[in-house]
């Protein structure tokens, strides 16, 4: 078993509990331990995020676990179910339920015939697989189980999923893009998978002319979508002024819609300007090596950004296990850098011997022994920060303003301590 100095990397059933967290009216049955349920729901405080669903917990004693009883369970549903007359409830089996074989899914189909509510199976333990599936299993769960054939379609509007309560910079991010698509496109959100987001606009998900996927955990749950209702969808994340110029033209030409090249221009002319003043400052430093370490999306797309900038990549390592489809759409120009589930005694080990100008990384790898001059957090655990201000993204053209701005702060602040240092 691995030590850790932090935090090791969430299970499967914690990206179940952090993706349903999100929705406002649905009401969540797990059945396991009391304080294994708090303890998820207590997590999120360190991810930024705040609950918007109704979590209940049955509780289990040794009775349960040694007999393989699940009354508790039954009796839980029915309360539910009579006392809040709920549309949908979830049920999954925490940790220690799901390691002696309850099943959740046979539980399901024995009393769906009793309960008005929709009972939902959630087959994510804690066993299968790292935060990253259990987020990919229930976002296409939620469009095989909450959405319905419709024939109706909203023009221009757009689902946006992949906006999840993990990501370091999610509301600030979600806003950004919002705003794009609106002044850019004229376009409008209609539902966000899913921080935050109601039931209702999960089930109006449906009517969207098309679908913004913005994390490849959200790709499965898009095709689901395109597969069932014919709604087209494209995947990509807008870093920086060509990724975003980039991710801009894709979407025109993916759905047939016309940018206006006067909010595009305006842009485009005022990025550059700090751009070439930030490459500029850049031609007098002696080391300009940058690593990322966080989730797949945020360091891929960063990682452009950062040469764009002028600076060098170094090593890309992403904190999670990547499935063969998500492997498949890697940059080739980054495969030779990118490497995954690091232990932390490598990345400590990778840190204390590696010389950078930046560190890039989540707030507990923030926290080893590093030679790197500059740091900035871009992925959770988050330790120090406590980010409620939706206005600071990091994706899009406000969010390459927003990260040249740090950077040059950084900077002046290290190479005024080193003027200190040397008086």
């Amino acid at each position: 078993m691995e030590l850790y100095k932090f935090f090791p990397i969430p299970s499967d059933r914690m990206g179940t509990l952090w993706t349903l967290s999100t929705i406002a009216d649905i009401f969540i049955i797990e059945f396991g331990p009391a304080g294994t349920t708090h303890f998820a729901q207590e997590g999120m405080m360190q991810l930024n995020g705040s609950h918007k669903a109704n979590v209940y917990t049955t509780h289990i004693d040794e009775t349960d676990i040694s007999f393989g009883t699940h009354e508790r369970l039954e009796k839980a549903i029915v309360e539910i179910n009579e006392n809040h007359h709920p549309k949908y409830i979830f049920i999954m089996a925490s940790s220690i339920s799901a390691v002696i074989g309850t099943d959740i899914e046979s539980v399901c189909y024995e009393m769906q015939s009793r309960i008005k509510a929709k009972l939902i199976p959630i087959t994510t333990g804690g066993y299968h697989g790292d935060h990253t599936l259990g987020i990919e299993k229930t976002l296409r769960l939620l469009c095989q189980q909450l959405i319905p054939k419709t024939e109706l379609t909203r023009k221009n509007h757009y689902g946006l999923i992949g906006t999840n309560v993990d990501q370091f910079n999610f509301l600030s991010d979600a806003e950004e893009i919002k705003v794009m698509m609106r002044d850019g496109f004229g376009a409008y959100c209609g539902t966000l998978f899913t921080a935050y987001t109601t039931l209702n606009e999960i089930e109006d998900a449906g009517q969207a002319e098309f679908n913004l996927v913005v994390r490849a955990e959200g790709i499965k749950a898009a095709k689901e979508l395109q597969d069932s209702l014919g709604i087209p969808y494209y995947y990509g994340r807008p870093y920086g002024l060509a990724g975003t110029v980039s991710w801009i033209r894709a979407i025109e030409e993916a759905f047939n819609k016309e940018v206006d090249e006067s909010y595009l221009n305006q842009w485009i002319s005022q990025i550059k300007r700090h751009l070439m003043s930030y490459q500029f400052m850049l031609r007098e430093k002696d080391i300009k090596d940058v690593a990322l370490i966080g989730d797949y999306d945020t360091v891929i797309g960063l990682a452009d950004f950062v040469e764009e900038l002028g600076l060098k990549i170094n090593k890309i390592i992403v904190r999670h296990k990547l499935s063969a489809e998500i492997k498949n759409h890697v940059p080739e120009k980054w495969q030779a850098l990118l490497v995954c589930q690091l232990r932390e005694t490598e990345i400590e080990q990778y840190l204390e011997e590696t010389p950078l100008y930046l560190l890039m990384a989540d707030g507990a790898t923030l926290e080893f022994k590093h030679q790197s001059r500059l740091t900035m957090q871009i992925a959770n655990p988050n330790l120090l920060k406590h980010s409620i201000y939706p206005y600071t993204p990091f994706v899009g053209f406000k969010g390459a303003l927003y990260l040249i701005q740090c950077l040059f702060e950084l900077d002046k602040a290290w190479e005024l301590g080193k003027q200190i240092m040397i008086r």
